[in-house]
């Protein structure tokens, strides 16, 4: 068989047909994996969508790097999923090439004739995607989460890592959806350290009568004062909730629900020694659908969105919190203890991103109020008339 026998058939198996005989340059598709791959694979030529000698790829070229991507994620539904003509053909979702290029997939190009040859390229099957169809990997976690959220919240709060429970769907230990969390927060390199020195900001809201200018008052509080749940700590257990900046850290605490608690006391503190975290407030970004090298944690990172989306919703003050919290309070025990087992470096906070200060962390580390007095150095401390403070 020939060269070009063996690419046909090879082009043929990727759904390509009929490219028009084109090159393009990097200028026109906003993806950076497509760009890296002309920047990786150009030859200087002429350019048919600038009309200009730049460096460029053959449009062939570039529609089997983007089938060698789609075909991770698409594929023909005739290959998966039932047909029945009396009850309108494929009983799942398809899509047009046109709906999976503009509209799933999302490709924006310039001018629109790039897109325009893109799909006249690829064959006009009934696209779809088996994730619709079956289960993939980041609905497999959230359903194990989703399981382990009902366990700890209405069955067992305690011995749940003992116990199994039949769900509907499959009997499980949920203690297993903790150590994939963890799994997945070292192979995607989660494990971040605060310096020493960092500045670390922490707010307590008050009336004007009461004043807090000791420093074991504005840190975590002694256990036999740790009386209300948090969002990563239970009561009767201290922990050192912060931010990184002053705007959130007041932000975070504010509440005007209680006209007399009329003034905001700031505390700026200083750490005394490096601090290993998990951050879930860097994720790494969701890859781009033709990064085959990527495609392996495209659905890891997908939960993961899904789970610090989880873990920074609003709850209700209505009295029910205290059960809302706890999956992020056994998720913060299970970094605590199983998690930093084996570990030099142990894992003493959690970052996360901040759900009243868009873009911005705040922290919890898991320091009651004796470590606090040891790990942190209080740099300053000012009271604020909440009526007087601007921008919140």
């Amino acid at each position: 068989m020939g060269r070009a026998s063996e690419q046909m058939i090879a082009m043929s198996e990727m759904y390509i047909s009929n490219v028009p005989d084109k090159h393009i340059c990097v200028k026109h598709i906003d993806d950076n994996s497509i760009k890296q791959f002309i920047r990786k694979k150009y030859s200087h030529g002429y350019c048919d969508y600038c009309e200009k000698e730049l460096k460029v790829v053959s449009l062939e070229d570039l529609l089997e790097f983007m089938m060698s991507g789609i075909l991770n994620f698409y594929q023909d539904a005739a290959n998966f999923m039932g047909y029945n003509s009396r009850e309108g053909g494929y009983q799942g979702t398809t899509y047009s090439v046109d709906d999976l290029i503009q509209e799933n997939i999302g490709l924006e190009t310039e001018p629109f004739e790039v897109t325009e040859d893109i799909v006249k390229s690829i064959e006009e099957i009934a696209w779809a995607n088996p994730d619709e169809y079956y289960d993939n990997e980041s609905d497999e976690l959230k359903y194990h989460w989703n399981y382990f959220k009902n366990i700890i919240k209405h069955k067992s709060r305690y011995l749940f890592q003992q116990n199994q429970y039949d769900n509907g769907h499959f009997t499980t230990n949920a203690f297993l959806i903790l150590k994939e969390v963890g799994n997945i927060t070292k192979s995607l390199n989660l494990i971040k350290k605060i310096d020493k020195g960092t500045y670390l900001f922490r707010c307590r809201q008050h009336n004007s009568s009461t004043t807090f200018k000791e420093i074991g008052k504005l840190v975590a509080p002694p256990e036999q004062f740790a009386i209300y749940p948090n969002r990563f700590s239970p009561s009767g257990i201290s922990m050192f909730y912060s931010a990184f900046d002053i705007k959130t850290a007041v932000l975070e605490t504010l509440s005007r629900e209680h006209p007399s608690l009329n003034e905001i006391t700031i505390s700026k503190f200083k750490t005394k020694k490096d601090i290993y975290v998990v951050d879930f407030n860097k994720l790494p970004k969701i890859p781009s659908i033709f990064n085959s090298k990527k495609a392996e944690s495209y659905h890891l990172i997908r939960f993961l969105y899904d789970l610090v989306r989880d873990f920074t919703k609003d709850i209700s003050k209505d009295g029910k919190e205290h059960i809302e919290y706890v999956p992020t309070q056994v998720v913060t025990e299970y970094f605590r203890f199983p998690f930093n087992k084996n570990r030099t470096k142990k894992i003493e906070g959690i970052v996360y991103p901040s759900s009243k200060n868009k873009f911005q962390s705040s922290s919890v580390i898991f320091w009651n109020n004796k470590e606090c007095l040891e790990n942190l150095e209080l740099v300053t401390v000012e009271v604020n008339d909440i009526k007087k403070m601007n921008n919140f």
